[in-house]
């Protein structure tokens, strides 16, 4: 007798056991006697974009996961390639409290009558990051901006088809100074901070002199005098106090960055520090800040945010 109450065919998020996983969930494909309606054996593959990133064959009766969930599409298929499972990653059913925040955030603006404007510096590829489903779904106008050539050219590869989107490759700074500018990992981690290079990288590190433009010099050539930039999205490896720090006045009033984390004591007790002077500074501004992990929120509330 075949229990009815099992599905033959389930793809679930979880959380695995163990401290690694508290707040990752993993998604999960189980099959229960699907021999008897599809043609097996089946294939779980997972997605980013048109680009499937890993794949493995799945008999009946089993179970297999994939340990990441960030913008990554799952789509199981038969023997004959005919799609049988899929699940598309949503940001507000499957993303997390920051991706959830923006998206909100730039849905209410619009239903507002008002088309945000961002800016993300240190974008990577594009492949996924909290700004990533606003743009791809026309939610904003943003400034992409990505100091690494070899990263810079997959992301004009996935994003230029966009016409709310206006790329750029360039270093930027607090200043506009020429600074040294380290890489790694085919360009993916890269920083002027040499310590967070040196901290994760245990391969070949790359640094050369280069020329930079200011972040207050990014802004002002995005948007239009008397314009406020909605939003700003930091993933420049250790520098995003920096240029926080950089930044004329007013301030953005939707602010994503990360402080980032290290392997040792020492630096972790640096990195706490930097987290709470700059949490300290964005308060004094009127912002609210949210923390989790390496990743930080700090908005203005909403009667302070100055939608026009």
């Amino acid at each position: 007798m075949i229990d009815g109450t099992q599905k033959p065919i389930s793809i679930d998020h979880y959380f695995p056991e163990g401290e690694d996983w508290r707040t990752y969930p993993a998604i999960k494909v189980t099959t229960t006697e699907a021999f008897r309606y599809c043609a097996m054996p089946l294939e779980f593959a997972m997605y980013r974009g048109t680009e499937k990133v890993w794949s493995c064959e799945l008999g009946d009766n089993s179970w297999a996961t994939f340990p990441d969930t960030e913008m990554y599409n799952a789509v199981l298929t038969d023997r004959n390639g005919n799609i049988v499972g899929q699940k598309k990653w949503n940001p507000l059913e499957d993303g997390d409290f920051f991706y959830q925040a923006l998206y909100l955030y730039c849905m209410r603006l619009t239903s507002e009558g008002k088309k945000p404007k961002g800016i993300a510096i240190g974008t990577h590829d594009g492949a996924f990051g909290e700004w990533a489903p606003v743009v791809q779904e026309n939610l904003t106008d943003a400034c992409l901006v990505e100091a690494s050539q070899p990263q810079f050219a997959k992301l004009v590869h996935n994003y230029q088809k966009y016409p709310n989107v206006k790329l750029v490759n360039q270093l930027i700074t607090t200043q506009g100074q020429d600074i040294e500018f380290f890489e790694a990992g085919r360009g993916y981690t890269n920083s002027v901070v040499e310590r967070v290079i040196r901290d994760w990288e245990t391969g070949e590190i790359k640094s050369s002199i280069k020329p930079s433009y200011s972040i207050n010099s990014l802004i002002g050539n995005y948007i239009a005098s008397g314009e406020q930039l909605d939003w700003l999205h930091l993933d420049v490896e250790g520098y995003d106090a920096d240029l926080l720090r950089a930044l004329k006045q007013p301030l953005p009033p939707f602010i994503i960055f990360e402080n980032h984390p290290s392997h040792h004591k020492e630096e972790l007790e640096h990195n706490e520090q930097q987290k709470k002077r700059i949490q300290t500074y964005l308060r004094n501004h009127g912002h609210d800040i949210v923390s989790s992990g390496v990743s930080c929120l700090a908005t203005l509330p909403p009667k302070l945010q100055n939608i026009k």
